[in-house]
């Protein structure tokens, strides 16, 4: 009462108090469930602009206008018609429109949270798609965010949003780039930071849905770890092929125009029509894991990209009616892409990679005729090429035992025998002197176009 400007001190507290509590005694108040987020509670999914026995009291202003924004403009058929068919041709912009579909879908099926992040060039579209996503659950001007943010509220619009997808606009003002990946973690792992209190720990928060970024650098080119690569799904090299500005003019135009009508009806008729549904999901996910090869990382983002190819289908068939013909083929090719063009899914190598690079442009750090006399990172003879634990260790830090091992385990580095185990360094001569190395397989080098026989000297 007195953040409304009523009086309220230690004097009156009482008298209100008694006040409200006869109040509520005399009279017969109309009750309702109050929730402090969106999406699931329980089994029940609360959208506000469906009818629910929830009343949703957002915990702050941020969360409110995020609300605000969540309503419709125009019918599903013009949506379809003026925001999703303008993209048929470009499968890299459809794939983040239906994964905000998928999203509200996540808890249901058991899902992981994900990243979707879209990169390319300034000025290729990355932001209007963006738009065209905000536009399935509301109005893009006020759904999405800048990435000027911090993890805490990054966390705060996670959880409120909870089955919603989280769409904030280019990495590149994010104020520390080096807090991406602990926000990648962070959201990946569906859960919020533990916190104490003085009576003990609160409760933490949760969510189980899609985040859909942009930016004109790739945000796995941020970190420095292949846990972070599992947790996003790169649409990279982003743009849109022989568009004049009228097209971009007019599809901003209509994702202002209509919105949340679809995913509105999208979330109605799935919970009418699931039930016909059962069973495709199982073998898109096997179809896709199978591309993904050997690969664990890839063959866990398959299971996401399995699942939002799946929502494709179910759309088309959902708003046959309404005309939607996603063209599910194109995901296929889009996904054989993100293989091919994914270099972060394979950390080790990649690290592997930027080590020879580095001994290559340096080469006055390797002992082949003569010493080096600004340290020994490698040495060459007529074996091949070894690099130096001392010099890895520096490179590595505290994750060279795990890169050493992914080496060894994809036979990058040559097995060796010590004590009857297997491992990956051994200790040679080299002009009289000794030292403990890794040894690179000749065919990886000769792979990757590195030459370090002695001739290249």
């Amino acid at each position: 009462m007195a953040n409304k400007g009523l009086s309220s001190n230690d004097r009156n507290a009482r008298y209100l108090i008694e006040y409200f509590d006869l109040f509520l005694e005399k009279n017969r108040l109309k009750r309702s469930l109050v929730v402090s987020h969106l999406g699931y509670v329980g089994n029940h999914f609360v959208h506000p602009m469906l009818e629910s026995n929830f009343r949703i009291v957002p915990p702050d202003e941020g969360e409110m206008q995020r609300l605000n924004a969540i309503q419709n403009k125009g019918t599903s058929r013009e949506w379809i018609e003026n925001v999703l068919e303008p993209l048929y041709d470009n499968p890299k912009a459809l794939f983040p429109v239906v994964s905000s579909f998928a999203s509200i879908l996540f808890k249901e099926h058991g899902l992981t949270p994900i990243l979707v992040d879209i990169s390319g060039i300034s000025s290729s579209g990355k932001t209007t798609v963006q738009k065209a996503c905000a536009s399935v659950c509301g109005k893009p001007s006020g759904y999405i965010s800048s990435m000027l943010t911090t993890k805490i509220a990054i966390e705060r619009m996670a959880a409120f949003l909870n089955a919603f997808p989280l769409i904030l606009d280019d990495t590149n003002t994010a104020q520390d780039p080096r807090a991406l990946q602990q926000m990648i973690y962070m959201f990946g792992n569906g859960t919020g930071k533990m916190r104490g209190s003085l009576e003990g720990s609160r409760g933490t928060s949760s969510w189980q849905s899609v985040f859909i970024t942009t930016g004109e650098n790739n945000i796995l080119e941020y970190t420095n770890s292949q846990g972070s690569a599992a947790r996003v799904i790169p649409i990279t090299n982003f743009k849109f092929a022989n568009k004049s500005a009228e097209y971009f003019s007019a599809l901003n135009q209509n994702v202002e125009r209509y919105y949340g009508s679809i995913g509105m009806e999208f979330l109605q008729r799935w919970q009418q029509h699931s039930e016909r549904f059962k069973g495709r999901l199982n073998e898109l996910e096997q179809s896709y894991q199978s591309s993904a090869t050997n690969n664990n990382v890839m063959r866990r983002i398959a299971l996401h990209f399995a699942f939002v190819v799946f929502v494709a289908e179910v759309l088309n068939e959902l708003f046959k009616e309404e005309g939607m013909r996603i063209l599910i083929d194109d995901f296929g090719e889009l996904f054989l892409m993100i293989c091919s063009e994914n270099s972060h899914v394979d950390r080790a190598k990649n690290e592997l990679i930027e080590i020879l690079e580095e001994l290559d442009a340096n080469r006055n750090h390797i002992y082949s005729e003569f010493e080096p006399t600004n340290g020994i990172h490698a040495i060459i003879n007529a074996n091949g090429l070894f690099i130096t634990i001392d010099y890895l260790k520096k490179k590595l830090l505290a994750d060279a035992k795990q890169i050493r091992e992914a080496w060894r385990n994809q036979h990058f580095t040559v097995l060796q025998k010590n004590n009857g185990k297997e491992v990956d360094y051994l200790s040679i001569t080299h002009k009289g002197q000794s030292f403990r190395v890794v040894h690179i397989m000749r065919e990886f080098l000769d792979e990757q176009g590195f030459n370090f026989s002695r001739n290249s000297y």
